[in-house]
């Protein structure tokens, strides 16, 4: 039983970074996300590898100002866990709304699967690896 106490805890801690992480990028506080990657983590974002905080910081500081998004994170579920590793998926919904552009009216950007792995840095859990593909319509299989 102790086990699955802990694995609810983890599953807690993990979601709580990915919820936080939207969040902050959502309301602009992009030190908060990016303090969320670990330190030599990956995130595949637009089909760039950025490493570690410094690189997702610049990403997301050369976002356009006047661009307001909102990230929808659905069926979150703990799918591997290992200690110090943990792994979570989610579907996520993405819009966008740019003011001179259909009056500001909030877009459909895309839905998409995700994966993140997870480590406990001992100061918290921290994205170690988040990919995504595209959900709906769904990506095109490699031939």
């Amino acid at each position: 039983m102790e086990h699955s106490n802990h694995s609810v805890q983890v599953k807690a801690a993990c979601v709580a970074v990915v919820l936080e992480f939207f969040h902050a990028l959502d309301t602009r506080r992009h030190e908060a996300a990016a303090a969320l990657m670990a330190p030599d983590g990956v995130w595949v974002r637009q089909g760039k590898r950025l490493c570690g905080p410094q690189d997702v910081l610049a990403a997301l500081n050369a976002r356009a100002p006047e661009r307001t998004t909102c990230h929808v994170v659905t069926n979150l579920r703990l799918t591997a866990w290992d200690g110090a590793h943990a792994t979570v998926a989610y579907f996520l919904t993405a819009y966008e709304s740019v003011p001179h552009e259909q009056g500001g009216a909030p877009r459909l950007v895309a839905i998409r699967d995700c994966q993140d792995a997870l480590v406990d840095t001992g100061v918290g859990w921290r994205l170690a690896d988040k990919r995504s593909r595209r959900h709906l319509p769904p990506e095109p299989q490699p031939e």
